[in-house]
């Protein structure tokens, strides 16, 4: 049987036992990372587009432990992203950057130790399938002309090659001998040519079968059957001594083992591990977060009076110690802390002096127990100038509080021995709040609120002072740290201040002097000052 004949049969052969010829090139395995700037979901939809069986993406959660590990920093620059491809061992590695005013996606190629030349695809519905379409062709094209196919193929070829089991090689001086005998033996013995040849398994074997077993996969049984009953070469003459060659040894194909933190996760498959938008939820862009901690608070009332001798006196305690709880919530940033309704949210806020007791004047041996808190609770926006943990952040909100001072006067012969009214204020409260990273563990805090005072409590009854106008406000300054993903530690300084200007109504205002035709008591100014050292828990 001619050469091209015997090649064609052992086709056949492979064909028919299902033993597909081994691809030689492999996936390209790239690094999708996070698009900057995205808040409308393009990442995901990226991702989506990418979903291709010529591609392979390195799991987020892979390059994330990887950036931990290198010590890169959360803005990566063109030498952090080289670094970062070369440890994965990459063919690729796309960096995406979302301009949401241009309506632009900005998408930049590193492979091969070189950053390719930028381009952008226009970004109209990121969920649609025109868009889907349009960064896959894109893309794909790109990555084929920064990453040949050759490259790919030879790192697949040399995988197969080491997998792929090797031919039985002829030894030396084995293959003549053999060959002699085929030459020498009649053509009317077949039986004998097939022991000339070796047998397999104890069945004779054609040459045609040698020849598809040499090739076949050791996972392949070899085909005892001949295909076709073809004419042998003449056999060994009669009487012939020559000892057929040994049967080579099977080759056993080599196992590449697989590198212990290897996760390569197929695009197909991409979709059935979720990927993370914003592992860690830095501490400017948070879900929820939860503060518990100490407070202090001291009070400052004074009165503004005309000179006379019964005026009422100013009222003032050093600050005592209280427990304080803050709370905020932004849901939409559970999914995307990056998107505009990431920054909608409610938040609140309840603190409490533990252990305020006072004295009257007038019964110095009776201690007075006394209740000092405030509370707050609304919503509030957040803007966020980037999306970086290094970010400023504006909190714009508002809400309903109250504030309330009030002594417990039932140990006291007369109520009118403690000439100080209890206050119980109920309010709005709008304002904002700026926080200012410096570096990634500390941060400064400021915030300011006005107080729209809605009800007073005691002291505008007709017995007391009446009725006032009022104004309000309150401020704070703060330093947080940073301890961990998880973890913050804020220390802050507040102060609060009430001015009333009494319109004359009340007893205690008009009746100091014994003349209640003039006005004794303009008004009255109500200061609170302290702070808090809170450890919050942050999401």
């Amino acid at each position: 049987m001619n050469r091209p004949l015997r090649w064609m049969i052992c086709a056949a052969v492979i064909a028919m036992a299902g033993l597909a010829p081994p691809a030689f090139a492999r996936p390209t395995r790239i690094v999708l990372t996070k698009i900057d700037g995205d808040a409308r979901g393009v990442g995901q939809a990226v991702a989506d587009a990418l979903d291709d069986g010529d591609l392979t993406i390195v799991s987020d959660s892979k390059v994330e432990r990887t950036i931990e590990r290198l010590g890169l920093p959360a803005k990566l620059g063109d030498r952090d992203l080289e670094k970062l491809a070369a440890e994965l061992e990459v063919d690729a590695l796309v960096k995406g950057t979302f301009d949401r005013r241009a309506k632009k996606l900005k998408f930049t190629i590193f492979a091969n130790g070189k950053k390719g030349k930028p381009f952008t695809i226009q970004v109209g519905n990121a969920k649609s399938d025109k868009f889907r379409k349009q960064v896959h062709t894109t893309l794909i094209a790109k990555l084929a002309a920064a990453v040949p196919a050759d490259e790919v193929a030879e790192d697949a070829g040399a995988a197969d090659d080491d997998a792929r089991p090797k031919k039985a090689s002829k030894k030396k001086g084995t293959s003549k001998e053999t060959d002699d005998a085929v030459a020498e033996a009649p053509a009317d013995s077949p039986k004998q040519a097939a022991k000339a040849k070796g047998k397999t398994k104890g069945k004779p074997k054609t040459t045609d079968d040698a020849v598809a077993d040499a090739d076949a996969s050791p996972k392949q049984p070899a085909r005892s059957k001949p295909l076709e009953e073809a004419p042998l070469a003449p056999p060994a003459a009669e009487g012939s001594t020559t000892e057929p060659p040994a049967a080579a040894p099977p080759a056993v194909a080599k196992q590449v083992a697989a590198r212990d933190d290897e996760e390569l996760t197929p695009a197909t498959h991409a979709r059935l591990e979720p990927r993370p938008r914003d592992p860690g939820h830095s501490a400017n862009l948070v879900a929820l977060r939860a503060d518990l901690g100490m407070s202090m608070s001291g009070r400052d009332l004074r009165f503004k009076t005309t000179a006379l001798a019964n005026a009422p006196k100013p009222y003032k305690n050093a600050p005592v110690p209280g427990a304080r709880f803050e709370g905020e919530l932004y849901p939409f940033a559970f999914h995307d802390p990056r998107s505009a309704l990431a920054g909608l949210g409610v938040a609140g806020d309840f603190d409490q002096t533990l252990a305020l007791t006072l004295r009257a004047s007038a019964e110095m041996t009776v201690p007075l127990k006394t209740t000092e808190r405030h509370y707050s609770v609304g919503l509030r926006y957040r803007f966020a100038f980037g999306h970086t943990p290094t970010s400023p952040t504006l909190t714009l909100g508002g809400g309903y509080g109250a504030r309330t001072f009030a002594v417990n006067r039932a140990g006291l012969m007369t109520s009118d021995s403690l000439d100080l009214p209890d206050v119980n204020y109920k309010l709005f409260d709008p304002g904002l709040a700026f926080r200012l990273p410096l570096g990634g563990m500390l941060a400064v805090t400021f915030g300011g609120r006005a107080l729209l005072v809605t009800a007073v409590g005691q002291i505008q009854r007709a017995d007391q002072y009446g009725n006032a106008k009022m104004l309000g406000g309150s401020g704070s300054a703060g330093l947080e740290l940073i301890l961990g993903n998880r973890v913050a530690l804020r220390v802050a300084g507040e102060a609060t201040q009430l001015t009333y200007k009494f319109d004359g109504t009340g007893a205690l205002a008009t009746s100091r002097d014994g003349n209640a035709a003039t006005l004794d008591v303009r008004g009255a100014t109500d200061r609170y000052y302290g702070g808090a050292a809170t450890l919050a828990i942050l999401y």
